[in-house]
């Protein structure tokens, strides 16, 4: 068996710097506050909240005048303008890829167009998208081409729209759901918001899937970006699986492979990935299934 992982695995440079100011504000203070999880990884946000970050769901629960860290997904205007208001010292580790995003949504209202957000709607990053729009109220959410069709029907549709995406959907998935945009509205302003080195991280990746027998994303259940690089896994090798870290790999689903494959998603350690490969390298040590070594 060969082991190969993918040439860009662990954090992204949006994770890594919501990471590293963290740090930076618990080294100068005992705690500090955020609403919700700065990415969405438990074994690399565990370490942080050890030294007293506080994950909380109100900003009632935030000690006045204590630090409250902006998580990397960005959060509503309204969300930070109180936070201001009731004395918390915000520092904003919203990712900049995000932020562009946020703005590019800005221009597009400005522009007086129906802001349609290619995304989840449950996303945090969604949701801070809209947040910081006028009227948030009169835009759209679609992760689908059934969704666009849907919203016609509805007349939730305006004829003019400006479109921004998720900043890590893959283009793949994006592709049918402009097309249909482009049946429906009479005009389409499109902003290209992915991510870019998230873009080559996917293509790397769909590469590597389509060489290798079995191909591993490895991240959080929890990961959106995790799960969407998976499914794009998936289309070009049906033999992918996710796992969390080493623990959840089964030697069993690995039977008869020569070649196994591994990427990562964005908010995944490094180190995770690295006892990922190790441990396929323990179950499957040379001499067994023709041996292994690695690239």
């Amino acid at each position: 068996m060969r082991v190969v992982t993918a040439r860009e695995v662990g954090f992204c440079f949006g994770v890594k710097r919501a990471i590293h100011l963290t740090q930076q504000v618990l080294t100068e203070n005992d705690e500090a506050f955020i609403l919700g999880d700065l990415i969405h990884n438990k074994a690399a946000t565990s370490g942080l909240e050890a030294r007293g970050l506080r994950k909380v769901e109100h900003l009632s629960e935030c000690r006045p005048g204590a630090p409250m860290v902006v998580r990397a997904h960005g959060l509503p205007a309204e969300q930070l303008q109180a936070a201001r208001e009731a004395g918390l010292a915000v520092v904003d580790a919203t990712c900049p890829i995000v932020r562009k995003a946020q703005e590019a949504a800005q221009k597009l209202e400005a522009r007086g167009c129906q802001v349609v957000v290619v995304g989840d709607a449950n996303h945090p990053e969604i949701k801070g998208i809209l947040g910081n729009l006028k009227d948030p109220g009169c835009h759209l959410v679609v992760d689908s081409p059934e969704e666009v069709r849907e919203a016609r029907r509805e007349r939730r549709l305006s004829r003019r729209v400006g479109v921004v995406f998720q900043t890590t959907h893959s283009v793949e998935q994006c592709r049918d759901i402009i097309a249909e945009l482009m049946e429906v509205a009479r005009e389409v302003q499109i902003i290209n918001t992915i991510c870019r080195p998230v873009r080559h991280r996917q293509l790397d990746a769909a590469r590597l899937a389509s060489q290798v027998d079995v191909m591993l994303v490895v991240g959080s259940a929890k990961s959106a970006n995790t799960r969407e690089l998976t499914n794009l896994m998936r289309r070009h090798n049906p033999n992918t699986l996710q796992i969390e870290n080493a623990e959840g790999l089964d030697p069993g689903r690995f039977t008869g492979a020569e070649t196994v494959g591994i990427a990562s998603g964005l908010s995944t350690p490094e180190g995770i990935v690295a006892d990922v490969h190790q441990r396929l390298l323990d179950a499957f040590p040379p001499g067994r299934s023709g041996g292994c070594d690695c690239e």
